[in-house]
């Protein structure tokens, strides 16, 4: 299986290739692409014998031409940002299979790319925790998508980011240092910056709203502060079955969704734990405080305004400038 890596030199670039490289006889890395860092790019290229390497920065049309090669069978995006959006298109336009790491796609044109998936055949994978978590339980009563009939919720979940407890006066106090620091997961600048003020799970929300055809009546998020569970689904009683929820729970690392999503979602993976009953219920989630972390509240109240690309732009504008210490960290919702 050939696959072009797009944003090869992050942290999910780096790790889809710890993947590869550990399967070298399923996937052959025939393009990678990275902004900038030409150096560390071309110690892949040679790593992983890639006929194909791109400094996205200088030639995007390349980009699209390696997208639209008639060999390339996946594509992984994992650009940060609303610059990944025009390479989605192109994938799916192209018919490819596109392992979907950047949620700004999903966000700012999640109707248009459920249209070009369809118009050409080609496939959506979620790669990231919560939605790969999501599509792995909906499979285990057979579905792909949200269904009416047989799904009462679904729920994302966060670790609530380093400042889970503060209020609003301690946020005011927050240093870039500080909010650069996430308890479980390990990620590039913006996206931690985006989990510290919980605008990530609003923009999750409105993810899984397009990718599983859910309406926002139907989704949720908790706070899971030792990030083992992904996503939980409560199912509605069947012929077959009572009524019952069940989650996904596996160790905080990305690999793991980069390796099942990869090899297909193979039934023995011994790394997910499907948790239900008691042991469930008994889970020590915690809620979210939306008044004081209110970005949830804002994106789906944008969303529903047809106003989340503007609510998008804005808060990346902010993230920007706190980064720089020109805003206070309350002032990065807009």
């Amino acid at each position: 299986m050939n696959v072009v890596i797009l944003g090869s030199t992050g942290s999910i670039g780096t790790q889809t290739l710890e993947i590869i490289k550990k399967h070298k006889k399923e996937f052959s890395v025939l393009g990678l692409v990275c902004h900038s860092n030409k150096a560390l790019l071309l110690k892949q290229a040679k790593a992983f014998h890639s006929p194909i390497a791109i400094l996205a920065s200088k030639t995007p049309e390349k980009i699209y031409k390696l997208i639209r090669r008639k060999d390339v069978d996946v594509v992984v995006n994992a650009i940060s940002g609303a610059a990944g959006l025009a390479p989605s298109i192109e994938a799916l336009k192209a018919g490819k299979t596109l392992l979907l790491a950047n949620k700004e796609s999903i966000v700012l044109e999640g109707a248009k790319l459920n249209r070009l998936a369809k118009k050409h055949n080609a496939k959506i994978l979620p790669l990231d925790s919560e939605h790969h978590a999501i599509l792995r339980l909906l499979k285990t009563q057979n579905l792909e998508k949200y269904s009416s009939r047989k799904v009462a919720k679904i729920t994302i979940t966060c670790s609530g980011g380093p400042f889970f407890g503060f209020n609003s006066n301690q946020l005011k106090k927050v240093t870039p240092k500080n909010a650069l620091k996430n308890p479980n997961w390990k990620m590039g600048p913006k996206i931690l910056i985006e989990s510290a003020t919980l605008l990530n799970k609003g923009f999750e929300l409105i993810e899984a709203h397009h990718l599983f055809h859910c309406p926002l009546s139907k989704l949720d998020a908790i706070i899971d502060r030792k990030s083992f569970v992904h996503a939980v689904v409560s199912f509605r009683a069947s012929n077959s079955s009572p009524a019952h929820s069940l989650a996904l729970a596996y160790r905080p690392d990305m690999r793991t969704v980069i390796a099942d999503t990869l090899l297909g979602y193979p039934a023995n993976n011994k790394k997910l734990k499907f948790l239900t009953g008691r042991k469930l219920k008994d889970y020590p989630f915690k809620k979210i405080d939306h008044k004081t972390f209110s970005a949830i509240r804002k994106i789906l109240a944008a969303h529903r305004k047809g106003q989340v690309k503007i609510f998008y732009k804005k808060s990346e504008k902010n993230i920007g400038l706190f980064l720089k210490n020109k805003i206070l960290f309350t002032e990065i919702t807009p």
